[in-house]
């Protein structure tokens, strides 16, 4: 068994408290992905947050450090000045203070205590759960089901069900799949169901970074066996390129490069370079709604840029860069390698913004906390 694995044995009778929390993780894996359903302005997942924080702050299972509190604190006091005292032209921006300050600490916050909580037992569901998830989530877009789904313009050939967007369904099924590989022996049967719901996912979703993300996990989670990595990502690679390889070359390579990511990318290099304290919440929205020139998904009704970490720094400079390294590349939290997938993700494409990644973060950076404290103790 791999000695980084993070152990799966059971404990003792759980407490009344505890079995609540754990039929609520569960409630919250099933509401999740509800992001059509509107109560007023939240979502369900808003609402399951709510009450369980209600009853973290009750059982008393709130779990922060001091790097955590400083560099969020911080962030936000930068963007906060950012947003109050710059005159750039905003869209959305109490929407986006309330989300960083409020909504995403929340779901971090959550994660933090699951992660603790999970951390020497058995995760609640298994892959008999992840893969009737996507079977459902298939099922409910191809019957287009009333409330639950709705049709969206972009890439309609792709699975999204119940999600506004593929790759939040992609991020979802990947996160649920990466627990779960974390807590096998990395055997031949693991590895398949591991892989499998990855491909499976990145066919439906057509979101190709999922393979990388899984990619990087296999590569930094399982020891050993050198010459199964390199037949994996051999594998892997031939059936990147024999899939989405279409997309990285002739014309839709250079309008990525031109006209849109590679433009975006430029375009916040520049903003960042012009000030390097950031520009505070729903700029990026209003500024390029204004642009002389058109930068391919970017503009009315995107918030942010493609990256996590481009968009920190456009909205709050070094304070937004420091905000990316301690929770989504776990600097300073003895989770580097845990989340280093979501990092790598997370430099093309905007995870930040999404109450499921915070949930999920929360959960590893809890994980690489106590597995510290366990080779500590030994």
């Amino acid at each position: 068994m791999n000695t980084s694995t993070i152990p799966a044995f059971a404990t003792p009778q759980e407490s009344a408290s505890d079995v609540w929390l754990s039929r609520l993780f569960m409630i919250g894996l099933l509401v999740l992905p509800l992001q059509f359903i509107q109560v007023g302005m939240a979502q369900p997942a808003h609402l399951w947050a709510i009450l369980v924080i209600g009853v973290m702050v009750y059982v008393g299972a709130l779990r922060v450090n001091g790097l955590e509190i400083g560099v969020f604190l911080f962030f936000i006091a930068i963007a906060l000045v950012d947003t109050i005292f710059s005159h750039y032209f905003r869209i959305k921006a109490l929407e986006q203070i309330i989300k960083f300050v409020a909504v995403y600490p929340a779901f971090y916050l959550i994660g933090r205590m699951y992660g603790a909580k999970y951390f020497n037992k058995s995760l609640p569901y298994g892959y008999v759960f992840v893969f009737i998830f996507i079977a459902v989530q298939f099922l409910i877009q191809f019957f287009r089901v009333p409330v639950v789904y709705e049709a969206v313009g972009f890439m309609q050939n792709a699975i999204h069900g119940t999600f506004k967007e593929r790759n939040w369904f992609a991020v979802y099924v990947f996160f649920l799949v990466y627990l779960l590989f974390l807590r096998s022996d990395f055997n031949l049967p693991s590895l398949a169901k591991f892989f499998g719901a990855s491909i499976l996912i990145a066919l439906l979703s057509e979101s190709k970074t999922v393979l990388i993300a899984c990619g990087i996990a296999f590569m930094l989670q399982h020891r050993g066996h050198y010459w199964l990595k390199i037949l994996a990502i051999t594998a892997g690679a031939a059936f990147y390129m024999q899939h989405f390889g279409w997309e990285l070359s002739g014309d839709l390579l250079r309008v990525r490069l031109q006209d849109e990511r590679g433009l975006a990318f430029e375009q916040g290099i520049k903003l960042i370079g012009e000030n390097w304290t950031g520009y505070g919440f729903g700029f990026v929205e209003g500024y390029f709604s204004q642009l002389w020139f058109t930068v391919m998904g970017l503009g009315l009704g995107t918030n942010s840029f493609f990256s996590s970490p481009l968009d920190f720094m456009v909205i709050a400079g070094f304070a937004g860069l420091a905000f990316w390294l301690v929770f989504f590349a776990g600097a300073g939290l003895s989770s580097v390698f845990l989340l280093a997938p979501v990092a790598a993700w997370s430099l093309v494409n905007p995870l930040h913004q999404s109450e499921i990644v915070y949930l999920f973060v929360g959960f590893l950076v809890s994980w690489g906390l106590e597995r510290r404290k366990a080779a500590i103790a030994k």
